[in-house]
């Protein structure tokens, strides 16, 4: 409520400029979230008094100044509140022995920049309070001015589960000031907390501004990086989806599942950046880096990590597909694991929701009693379904999340079953079993892991498993590269379904159709011909195909077929012809002394072990074989050059060069791609996934239990 003397006392500290949300009238001690008023404001208060009191009709009394004081002054302090940002900084020991003791060192941030927590624990951090965030203060500038104070090379930022950066958010969206005041209502009590990740050594100043459109700061090479891996995936993604080489998903018979071309850019652009992100998480654990290194590669993790959860939430066709596959709750709870990694759970303050996200995805892979047998089974000593390892996880992040809100009962509950179930699936692989079997077989250890948890840590059947999954792989990749030579459907859509042919066949009184040929040769008899094609100009309806068929008959169907083929087109040979690349297989190369890459193309080519040693063989012979021809011909061919023969071949070469070249863009976005996500593109990715996640050692998981139960 206004009055004289409140307006008396406001008119002066506007005059004398005196702001009481500052020290001294406010102070801070370390770990003090809010603050506490200071005798300087008692002052204030009497000096006031006695000042206005000539200019008031009657004496002020110190106690109502006092009070005056205290109500502008928590006014201003909530005013200010929506402009006040606590500042995470992860970094390692030897980055804070780089900072300075002198206190204005961040003093441009805000109006006060005050230090309210100090982590001395291996992942060492500080927390910074900073009120009246700077109007001037942006990605660029934070990062830098981190990087020069600590004498690194990289800091990330992120707000509320997001990754920010400057190319995110361009002009004013890049201001701190206005992303950390941007709120829709829903978090007005939750505190605003920006998480600085901070890694490598040795600052470069930043370039000017003209050229420093890159994420994080100038000097952040790491970060340019991952910039371009994202720019790239995304790239590609659309490459590949605009392209009739297509983007396709399987069921769990190895069927392809149609999807639009903008459901395919949007879904394996985060089907993409999650892989990458998983697959630097799992280089991060198997790494004997120090804790800079590790906490640079969790970092950069966590940002694909974050850049595909945001891709899920800005398309409106993954909505569908957050119930179809298990991808974005796996992600949630990558995204929740890598916090936890990097000691700062609590800063992503919806935690609970992802989890709670997570659990709803993984539940519904299991039977509703699942989760209790295999505790009752645990705790009996008896085996477990190697699934299980998934809710380790789970349940381990879900204590953790609820310890630091203060719920014990469900924390304890969590850690106790992720104690019980972490315990009997590492019983399962002692270190013994998963080295022999990694170096009979030339498998990595969690495919090792993997295979024993499966039968109880028997190592001979596991044995067993290992040698049988290479021929599932081969048998599955087979059958959708013959449904890649057929060619899709009317619709342009939909590939033919290989046991409708069958079926169609038996109808038509053709006989038997083997959908398990090696090479799809049966494919090419007329019989074959024409069932697939009836199947292909009616998008795979029996009825209509038998109608068709009658109508027509065979000819019409083969020459409807053809002309299919031209309108829509299928594949060409150089991308069709490819088989998917197996890591056991790769493995098998390398033991016999063949380069990664060249055993992988020669996979990609033949599609097993035997075959692909034949080819590198050929491959060698006809490099030596050009080599040898060239310096023996080298100047008849210079001589040669010249000629109307050549001339002609150049122009032939110029009128096919536009499709080669859009064959080769095309083919290297397909390459790229699928070496990045390993088999994201071809195989069901939860499948893939979970193949992961069995094989995971658990051992990260039981430290993080025997630290926090």
């Amino acid at each position: 409520m206004k009055t004289p003397t409140r307006d008396l006392v406001l008119s002066h500290l506007r005059q004398e400029k005196v702001q009481s949300w500052l020290p001294p009238y406010h102070q801070r001690e370390e770990g003090d979230a809010d603050g506490t008023k200071s005798d300087a404001l008692r002052n204030l208060a009497q000096l006031l008094a006695e000042q206005l009191s000539s200019s008031s009709k009657a004496p002020l009394k110190v106690d109502d100044v006092y009070s005056i004081l205290s109500q502008l002054q928590s006014h201003a302090l909530q005013k200010l509140k929506k402009y006040c940002v606590d500042i995470k900084i992860l970094a390692t020991q030897q980055h804070f022995a780089n900072l300075s003791s002198d206190d204005d060192v961040f003093a441009s941030w805000g109006d006060t920049v005050a230090t309210i927590k100090n982590g001395n624990t291996k992942k060492s951090f500080i927390v910074l309070r900073v009120e009246n965030i700077s109007s001037t203060l942006t990605v660029d500038k934070l990062s830098s001015e981190l990087c020069c104070a600590l004498n690194a090379t990289t800091a990330r930022v992120i707000f509320k589960g997001k990754h920010i950066s400057s190319s995110s958010s361009g002009g004013e969206g890049n201001n701190l000031r206005k992303i950390v005041s941007s709120n829709d209502g829903k978090d007005e009590q939750k505190k605003n907390e920006l998480l600085c990740i901070v890694s490598g050594h040795g600052y470069v100043p930043p370039a000017p501004a003209a050229a420093s459109s890159v994420e994080g700061s100038a000097t952040d090479t790491t970060a340019r990086t991952d910039k371009e891996i994202i720019d790239s995936i995304r790239s590609s993604a659309s490459r590949i989806a605009y392209n009739q080489s297509g983007f396709e998903i399987t069921d769990q018979n190895g069927n392809l599942v149609p999807m639009s071309q903008t459901d395919s850019i949007s879904l394996l652009t985060a089907l993409g950046l999650h892989r990458i992100g998983r697959s630097k998480m799992e280089k991060c654990r198997e790494s004997n880096d120090d804790e800079g290194d590790k906490r640079n590669s969790l970092a950069s993790a966590l940002v694909f990590l974050l850049e595909a959860d945001a891709e899920w939430q800005c398309s409106s066709t993954l909505d569908i597909w957050k119930t179809k596959v298990d991808n974005y709750g796996l992600l949630q709870l990558d995204i929740a694991w890598n916090y936890l990694l990097l000691g700062s759970l609590e800063n992503l303050t919806d935690a609970t929701r992802r989890l709670e996200i997570a659990e709803t995805v993984l539940r519904k892979q299991v039977h509703s009693n699942f989760v209790t047998l295999a505790l009752v089974n645990a705790e009996s000593n008896n085996p477990i379904p190697p699934l299980c390892t998934i809710f380790v996880r789970l349940f381990l992040l879900q204590g953790v999340a609820n310890k630091m809100r203060n719920c014990n009962d469900t924390a304890a509950e969590r850690l106790t079953w992720a104690r019980v179930l972490c315990q009997q699936l590492r019983a399962s692989c002692p270190p013994d079993r998963v080295e022999i079997l990694c170096g009979a077989y030339c498998v990595e250890p969690s495919t090792a892991i993997s295979a024993l948890r499966k039968f109880n840590g028997d190592p001979d059947a596991a044995g067993n498993f290992i040698a049988s999954l290479r021929d599932d792989e081969a048998r599955s990749a087979k059958r959708r590269k013959r449904q890649h030579k057929l060619g899709k459907c009317a619709n342009n859509s939909d590939f033919v379904n290989l046991d409708l042919v069958q079926t169609l066949s038996d109808l038509l009184g053709f006989g038997g159709v083997n959908n398990n040929t090696n090479d799809g040769q049966d494919d090419q008899t007329t019989s074959n011909l024409i069932c697939s094609g009836v199947l292909r100009l009616t998008n795979n309806d029996i009825e209509k195909s038998l109608a068709l068929y009658n109508e027509i008959g065979a000819q019409g169907v083969l020459q409807r077929a053809a002309q299919l083929d031209k309108d829509t087109g299928i594949r060409r040979a150089s991308i069709r012809d490819k088989f998917e690349v197996s890591d056991v297989d790769v493995a098998s190369l390398v033991s016999m002394g063949v380069e990664e890459e060249r055993g992988r193309n020669a996979l990609r080519a033949t599609g097993n072990v035997d075959s692909a040693l034949l080819w590198l063989l050929k491959d060698d012979d006809n490099k030596n074989n050009a080599s040898d021809k060239t310096r023996a011909n080298g100047s008849s061919e210079v001589e040669r050059s010249s000629s109307g023969e050549s001339k002609a071949d150049s122009e032939g070469s110029s009128a096919n060069g536009a499709d080669e070249t859009n064959d080769c863009c095309t083919e290297d976005a397909y390459d790229f791609l699928e070496r990045e996500l390993g088999h994201a593109l071809s195989n069901d990715s939860k499948e893939t996934l979970e193949k992961e996640w069995l094989g995971v050692d658990l051992k990260e998981e039981w430290e993080m239990i025997e630290e926090y139960k």
